[in-house]
């Protein structure tokens, strides 16, 4: 049975909860604000299977990529938190009878993980959101899918794409897992008392909220919130939330030190803002955003090369420096 003795030992992954064959794992909310894995003991039939999904006790060796990149798009650069490459690797998976998971903004402003089998769906999912995003059912969801001959591709933190592989057990040719190149998660309770507060500070209903607007520039980017008469415009550094985040006070305690870090998520491919494109690719280095793609297996390698991105492969060891 799954016990949580040290919190810094658990992602909140959600493998756990969907392997128990008789359900007596649910997640619960702790008071600083993250979700952790609690057994009914009276329902566990002790077969041990929620120990044998959970990627915290079976750790893969960090591997690095085998191609790295700095690409971006020109359709869809423009509304996105970088380069624009989520997007068209999303539009491949659909137009081949697919589905995408990923994270999405509800309208009660709460992130979660839904999936889309059309780009309208995809829409919702674009943008970087700075919270651990509820996965409910998403990991058996895509265990049925992919029982059902379906493409998928997933997306999510390296700790999401570790647990879901675990609670596959098997690699896949359906499955593209993405992971991003992660700063760490703060948790939904702390994320909703914050809606709480702005909505309060503004007097006003909050419709949307972007962590990354990027309309002044990419590299100096606005907190923005939304309602139905105006919109507020902070500069990130200005803003608690991300000034928190960013400062690395505000993440969950298994994120400090994080085993999932550089391949060691098992991911196809890893995203990320090439921050430092002006030493590896000046000559895309216009403040309007660049991807950093990590291509890590065979299987990222060949869909990265059907999509037709602006595409330039880069020093790894330069490119992912700060």
């Amino acid at each position: 049975m799954i016990t949580i003795s040290d919190k810094s030992l658990c992602c909140g992954c959600t493998a756990c909860m969907n392997a128990c064959p008789a359900q007596c794992i649910v997640m619960r909310r702790d008071r600083e604000g993250f979700d952790y894995p609690v057994a009914n003991p009276d329902l566990c039939i002790s077969c041990g299977r929620c120990e044998d999904v959970c990627p915290m006790l079976h750790k893969a060796d960090p591997a690095g990529p085998l191609t790295t990149l700095a690409a971006r798009d020109a359709e869809f650069v423009g509304g996105s938190s970088s380069g624009g490459v989520f997007p068209v690797l999303a539009g491949k998976i659909i137009d081949e009878g697919g589905l995408v998971y990923g994270a999405v903004m509800n309208p009660d402003l709460t992130v979660s993980h839904t999936d889309a089998g059309d780009m309208q769906g995809i829409e919702r999912m674009r943008g970087s959101k700075y919270v651990q995003s509820e996965l409910y059912a998403s990991f058996e969801d895509v265990k049925y899918e992919l029982g059902e001959g379906r493409k998928v591709m997933f997306t999510g933190t390296p700790c999401q794409i570790a647990g879901l592989k675990s609670y596959i057990g098997r690699d896949d040719a359906n499955l593209l897992l993405v992971d991003c190149a992660c700063h760490g998660v703060p948790g939904p309770g702390l994320w909703e008392k914050y809606v709480k507060a702005l909505s309060e500070k503004y007097g006003m209903a909050i419709k949307d909220i972007r962590f990354r607007g990027k309309d002044k520039s990419w590299r100096r980017y606005d907190f923005v919130v939304n309602g139905a008469e105006r919109s507020i415009v902070t500069p990130h550094q200005k803003d608690p939330y991300m000034l928190l985040f960013l400062q690395d006070m505000t993440l969950r305690p298994s994120c400090y030190q994080c085993p999932f870090r550089k391949g060691g998520s098992g991911s196809d491919l890893t995203l990320a803002d090439l921050w430092n494109v002006g030493e590896v690719a000046p000559e895309m280095d216009d403040d309007r955003g660049v991807s950093l793609i990590l291509v890590n297996t065979l299987n990222g390698k060949e869909t990265i090369s059907k999509l037709g991105l602006t595409a330039l492969e880069v020093d790894s060891d330069i490119a992912m420096r700060r």
